[in-house]
């Protein structure tokens, strides 16, 4: 049995699917929880720019059967809405996400919780693996595209555009597959592209630009809320990474040890030193 102290924290790494064809680049591969290890204070929450911070939360909470992990080319070469499922069930390791919404309803604007379960939004979303890409009818021609990765993200992450606009056709005209018929990566993407593309992209993709309706417990009224999942997915980790500086703090303050020889004892050893802690403080 792999790790046995650890089995406990750990699910097996989310499919990898090339169309119908599942297709494993790497097997034994595993995801385990974010805020439990050392190696997560590492971890730069301050960094500007996002696709940088989901790669190295990926490869730090990515494990393998014989303790090696794949290269950052590997988390880079991912789907964006793969990376963000695998956001999804490091999160679901942890708990639930609570997300709290403003009723649209101007007479009514109560604020709403809605608890999100990770995992069956992942078990929702599993098939859309079996698509990689999609074809759009456009001026009378079927255009192919591909879902964006997480190079495709640093790229664009790292160029100036004027406006969104134009940014919106340079990331239309990177996912433009070659083997489509008569197209060329150079030919100018008009603004007849942008909702079709948008449209279908999103199809194949739902965890890229997420929405969910609620209904206002308050006025009733049902509202659609766009939800993005890699900001809320990343506060919720944030948040458990100062959980676990708070944890080291309190011990290390109560029995005076070193950093390291708190996490030389696991996780759910700390928890019980911290619960001693807070039962003595209480009395």
């Amino acid at each position: 049995m792999y790790i046995s102290k650890r089995q406990s924290f750990l699910v097996p790494f989310p499919r990898i699917s090339d169309g119908a064809r599942e297709e494993y680049s790497y097997t034994g591969l595993w995801l385990r929880p974010f805020g439990l290890f050392k190696q997560d204070l590492d971890v730069d929450f301050n960094q500007k720019i996002h696709p940088y911070l989901v790669t190295q939360i990926l490869q730090c909470c990515t494990e393998s059967k014989n303790e090696e992990t794949p290269d950052q080319s590997f988390f880079w070469n991912l789907k964006v809405g793969k990376r963000i499922e695998c956001l999804l069930t490091i999160a679901a390791l942890s708990s639930d996400l609570s997300i709290i919404f403003k009723c649209f309803n101007e007479a009514c604007n109560e604020q709403i919780e809605v608890d999100i379960s990770p995992g069956q939004m992942v078990s929702l979303f599993q098939e859309a693996d079996e698509k990689d890409q999609c074809a759009v009818q456009i001026d009378g021609e079927q255009i192919a595209f591909r879902k964006p990765t997480g190079s495709d993200q640093l790229e664009w992450a790292n160029t100036s555009f004027k406006d969104q606009n134009e940014a919106i056709k340079a990331m239309i005209r990177t996912l433009l597959l070659d083997e489509s018929a008569s197209c060329s990566k150079n030919i100018p993407v008009s603004d007849d592209w942008i909702k079709p593309v948008e449209g279908a992209l999103e199809e194949i993709d739902p965890l890229v630009n997420f929405s969910l309706r609620v209904c206002c417990p308050y006025c009733e009224k049902e509202f659609r809320y766009e939800i993005n999942l890699e900001e809320i997915i990343l506060r919720k980790l944030h948040e458990a990474q100062l959980n676990l500086l708070k944890t080291v703090h309190r011990i290390a303050s109560y029995y005076h040890w070193s950093e390291e020889q708190i996490f030389s004892l696991p996780p759910w050893r700390r928890s019980h030193y911290l619960g001693l802690i807070e039962k003595e403080a209480d009395q």
